[in-house]
């Protein structure tokens, strides 16, 4: 089921950065935080739930029922991201790159106003709103129950929704900049930069190249022996 599950992930990742792309919008990189929680995705959503009359048909989708089956999903018990209670959630939204990109202010002004649509007020809104980022890709964490969640994902410029889990584990942290009191608390240990991201890469390709150096340099090496180890029966014949 693994295997299955993954490529549907590849496939959803592909499909929702092309259309990122193709309307002009934002870049939302695949920080390491981000990468946690879509590797573990089929492992930490609320499954699809049963069918009954008014949740059938090609057009179904259970983040528009109106009526989910919430019981379908599976035990918090099997879940394997520290942190994931389906209460802490991560809202990953996009926005226009043109004419200008948003700055910090507008995008964590467009949080609050996004979750304000389901909590009711932008006072409400800041008060769930636990942690911010506008630099290693554009989303928030959001205090809510796993119901308000689904109606987040029908929102405008909502790019995925996913079950919160701690990026420190040890410190039990979810990461991100801290969002208090509609204030802003900028934390760097929680930013990974353009620069850092372009070191990684280096970094790799770095690394790719010496084990492929090694790998033809020891494939060398075995030929050579097996030359010479060959040599004494040819002669002998």
């Amino acid at each position: 089921m693994a295997a299955p599950f993954r490529r549907s992930l590849s496939t959803l990742i592909s499909r929702s950065l092309s259309r990122s792309s193709s309307l002009s919008t934002s870049h939302t990189p695949l920080s390491p935080r981000l990468l946690t929680h879509l590797l573990f995705l089929p492992l930490s959503i609320p499954s699809r739930p049963k069918t009954t009359s008014s949740s059938s048909g090609p057009g179904y989708s259970p983040s528009n029922d109106p009526s989910p089956n919430w019981s379908s999903r599976q035990p918090k018990e099997t879940i394997l991201l520290d942190g994931c209670d389906y209460e802490h959630w991560l809202v990953v939204m996009e926005f226009p790159t043109k004419p200008a990109p948003p700055s910090e202010e507008e995008m964590v002004d467009a949080y609050v106003k996004t979750l304000a649509a389901v909590v009711g007020s932008e006072e409400e809104a800041k008060k769930k709103i636990y942690s911010v980022c506008t630099t290693t890709y554009t989303g928030f964490g959001a205090l809510i129950s796993e119901e308000l969640s689904h109606k987040v994902k029908g929102l405008p410029g909502v790019l995925w929704v996913l079950p919160d889990s701690y990026l420190d584990v040890p410190n039990k942290d979810y990461g991100g900049d801290l969002f208090i009191d509609g204030k802003v608390i900028h934390r760097p240990q929680f930013r990974f930069t353009e620069r850092q991201q372009a070191q990684s890469r280096s970094r790799a390709r770095h690394n790719n190249r010496r084990e492929t150096m090694m790998v033809d340099r020891r494939q060398h090496q075995q030929f050579q022996q097996q030359n010479r180890n060959a040599t004494p029966r040819d002669e002998n014949q």
